[in-house]
């Protein structure tokens, strides 16, 4: 009786996060989902959207590691719920605003609230869920925020054209409200890994000498490269088909779409994997190396039949699905008690710098006219990226035997 009661919690637990988590991803596509709407009727160009949209990221990438920090003092649920408000707070607000310097400061409100997501939700699920099921608990994590990544553009634009951008988006951030009120309600059940368990944070000098420990830089590092390359194929991934095999936009975009479908199945397997399996990190570079393999084939053989690249670009996108949750083990294996939060914002944002670089790198070889680098730079990054995780365990696993002589 009483595991069952505990599943049931913990499943509760995890649906709430992930819906927070689901809420996340779909603010962050809300404003891009409406930029044709903004650029016909306000008169925007489209640098003046896009920066709309690099604001938001630049103060999410910027705030995440002091909002990790946040969470370890002063607890996960009250952060979340700040999170939450903000981000719906700000986009509530675009339905009032006329100048783009509003907009602009908006959308790093925005940002603000979007940079507590992943401390503080690892550090609620880390807290909450029994540890035989917290592989499905971050796997659920990331379903959520996949399923707001593929909802926001079709459903926001449709909603935009019958209703207008502006009460879009505020009808959007009224479902940010909900949920917050959802996570007030629950608050009880929404234990953090760190306060809620008596661990207090020492000063704050401290706190940040701990988190420059060469295992964090090198899962930072994991995750600045995975997000080269995860990013770098979502975003310029359609543009290589194009120019690789002269297919139409709309054939490239399904291709991608599809490999993100692949993906979000991929992530409830992983789920699993991770709770049946001890050496994530090994799982983990297997995953991925296998994936990123993969991708080699398109260049090396010069396949042209869209139907190889569908395939291929399926189950890269099924490969990479399933590495979310494991690298998520990995990094729960290297932290110390209590410190979740600064140790998943601040190797999170790593995924900020890597989505970053990822436009700059992979657009240069599309303007230079060789596509077939775009699959093969994404592979790079996947094999460095196995070879920083095993070396971040590795060192954790010194680390600990010093501390513990």
């Amino acid at each position: 009786m009483i595991a069952v009661k505990s599943a049931k919690t913990d499943v509760r637990v995890m649906s709430l996060i992930g819906l927070a988590h689901f809420f996340s991803h779909f603010f962050q596509l809300t404003l891009p989902a409406l930029f044709p709407l903004m650029w016909k009727y306000e008169g925007l160009n489209w640098s003046e959207l896009g920066a709309l949209s690099a604001v938001l990221y630049a103060a999410s990438g910027i705030a995440q590691t002091p909002a990790g920090f946040f969470v370890d003092k002063f607890g996960a649920r009250l952060t979340l719920l700040v999170g939450m408000l903000s981000m719906s707070a700000a986009m509530c607000g675009f339905l009032f605003v006329e100048t783009y310097t509003s907009m602009i400061f908006l959308a790093f409100c925005a940002g603000l609230g979007n940079s507590v997501f992943h401390p503080a939700d690892f550090s609620i699920l880390n807290g909450s869920i029994d540890s035989s099921r917290i592989g499905r608990a971050f796997s659920v994590h990331h379903f959520g925020g996949y399923i707001g990544y593929s909802s926001a553009p079709f459903l926001l634009l449709s909603m935009g054209y019958v209703i207008g951008w502006r009460e879009t988006i505020f009808f959007a951030g009224c479902g940010g409200f909900i949920v917050t009120a959802l996570i007030w309600h629950n608050r009880a059940r929404l234990i953090d890994c760190g306060l809620d368990k008596g661990i207090k944070p020492e000063n704050i000098r401290k706190e940040i000498k701990g988190l420059i420990r060469p295992s964090f830089i090198m899962a930072f590092l994991f995750f600045t490269f995975m997000a080269m390359g995860s990013v770098g194929m979502m975003t310029l991934g359609a543009g290589a088909l194009i120019q690789l095999i002269d297919v139409s936009d709309k054939i490239a975009n399904g291709t991608i779409s599809l490999q993100l479908i692949g993906t979000i199945f991929g992530v409830i397997a992983g789920g699993y994997i991770a709770d049946r399996v001890s050496r994530h990190d090994y799982m983990t570079a297997i995953v991925v190396t296998i994936g990123a393999i993969s991708l080699q084939a398109l260049p090396i053989f010069q396949l042209t039949e869209m139907s190889f690249f569908i395939s291929i670009l399926v189950v890269f996108g099924v490969l990479y699905g399933i590495a979310g949750p494991l690298r998520d083990m990995v990094i729960r294996a290297i932290t110390p008690p209590g410190a979740a939060g600064k140790v998943f914002g601040f190797t999170y944002s790593g995924m900020d710098v890597g989505s970053a670089l990822s436009g700059v790198i992979f657009g240069y070889f599309l303007q230079k006219g060789i596509p077939e680098m775009v699959f093969v730079g994404v592979g790079i990054t996947m094999f460095v990226g196995v070879a920083i995780i095993l070396m971040a365990h590795s060192m954790s696993d010194r680390e600990k035997s010093i501390n513990s002589l």
